[in-house]
């Protein structure tokens, strides 16, 4: 017994308390209820209508695949990765689109036979658990379910900020020592290297940052290397954020808010990065309705939003979650952290990208594919980079946008690019 309230039961002893016309939702990415997930299929074959909400799948887990379970667990999926992405739409996985910072409000709208299902540390002498690197929703759905399941790992690395638990408020816990999910590095090549020397260029020292994820944000990490002073405020702590604090890079001395401290809402990258935010005092999770809130983003000092995107036309709309109806990722925080951004005394929104698609097609388009979906509306683009330069949209007409955007686009798309943009009255 744990506190005389929460205690440690079998896995199918914890599954009872998922029933008919639950709704579960999980910790996501290196949170993730593994245990859970490989068993939550075979449980729900004798139940109707649960509903499971997840985010960042590592694996394609049989619940996904499992023609069976139509009609007895829906599955929804806050935001999509490789694992999962093919079983979008094909009646197993269902993805629901929404902000980041509004995950929480969401998922507990209703809260009846709502169930919390996570994992966390081993209890401390003080009765508490940390939810180890996930504060994303976890610690609000946490305080708002019925019944608050944890999987106990020792692999999981203590962290500070929202993710402090104690043992009174779990309804019960389950044994299971994992490795952690991980994500491997995306290694930049010459390209990402030259859209990140003009990203670099952008970032003053004493800025605060938000990177994402992929060979553009590496490669950015390494075009900051001689900066000084640097905070973060991001909402994914990954490999490159602990590489540029371990060379001095990041300090967080001139933050204005959270002074010294990395802030985010999880961390998701190697075994190096958990070994890092381990009782890591500078490591600060906090739930993405405050991490990705616009307002609370744009009181950072000189905030400056780094994201990626699939492609953007010559207006300034931009789409980095799917290639026209295909559905890539998700919304995440790509336009809380751009528009939060140029709220801040001397922030920036950037959106970095290359000029092209691995099949040579131009990203900068005239118009967007059919079914593309505008992840940053045109009303608040700011700022656009290629390996070519850079491109100041914020405040500009519609043919000045086009004319800095065929500037930066490949050479060998601009001539097409200006009368398509002629052709339509834009010039």
């Amino acid at each position: 017994m744990l506190g005389g309230i929460a205690k440690i039961v079998a896995l199918d002893e914890a599954l009872e308390f998922i029933g008919n016309g639950s709704r579960v939702v999980t910790a996501m990415a290196a949170a993730e209820p593994q245990s859970l997930f490989e068993r939550i299929g075979e449980h729900c074959k004798s139940l109707q209508n649960v509903t499971l909400h997840c985010a960042n799948p590592s694996r394609d887990y049989p619940c996904f695949s499992d023609d069976s379970l139509l009609g007895r667990l829906d599955l929804r999926v806050m935001f999509l990765t490789h694992p999962v992405r093919r079983r979008q739409g094909r009646g197993r996985v269902h993805y629901v689109p929404q902000h980041l910072s509004h995950w929480v409000r969401n998922l507990s709208r209703e809260r009846d036979k709502l169930v919390f299902w996570g994992s966390c540390t081993p209890p401390d002498e003080r009765g508490f658990v940390s939810l180890g690197p996930g504060a994303c929703y976890e610690p609000e759905i946490l305080r708002a379910a019925c019944a608050v399941i944890l999987e106990i790992n020792p692999k999981m690395p203590v962290t500070s900020g929202a993710t402090h638990v104690p043992i009174s408020w779990v309804t019960a816990f389950v044994n299971s020592p994992r490795a952690l999910p991980v994500l491997s590095r995306c290694e930049p090549d010459a390209t990402d290297h030259q859209v990140a020397a003009h990203v670099a260029e952008l970032v003053v020292d004493e800025s605060t940052i938000q990177l994402g994820i992929g060979g553009i944000p590496n490669a950015i990490g390494s075009a900051l290397e001689g900066r000084r002073d640097l905070g973060v405020h991001t909402e994914m702590i990954n490999d490159t954020i602990m590489d540029l604090y371990l060379k001095g890079v990041v300090t967080g001395r001139k933050k204005s808010i959270w002074p010294g401290k990395i802030v985010g809402a999880f961390a998701y990258g190697s075994k190096e990065l958990y070994s890092f935010i381990d009782a890591h005092p500078a490591i600060e999770l906090q739930p993405a309705s405050v991490v990705n809130d616009p307002y609370r983003i744009g009181r950072n000092h000189r905030m400056v939003s780094i994201n990626t995107a699939v492609e953007i036309d010559l207006t300034g709309q931009v789409c980095s979650e799917s290639i026209g109806h295909e559905e890539l990722s998700g919304v995440g925080g790509a336009a809380e952290t751009h528009i939060g951004a140029q709220r801040s005394d001397g922030g920036r929104g950037i959106v970095a990208l290359r000029s092209t698609a691995k099949d040579g097609s131009s990203k900068i388009v005239f118009e967007l594919k059919p079914g593309a979906k505008v992840s940053i509306s045109r009303n608040d683009i700011d700022t656009v980079v290629t390996e070519h330069g850079v491109a100041t949209l914020a405040g500009r007409s519609v043919a000045e946008r086009v004319r800095a955007l065929v500037e930066i686009a490949d050479p060998a798309a601009r001539e097409k690019l200006l009368a398509q943009a002629r052709a339509a009255s834009y010039l």
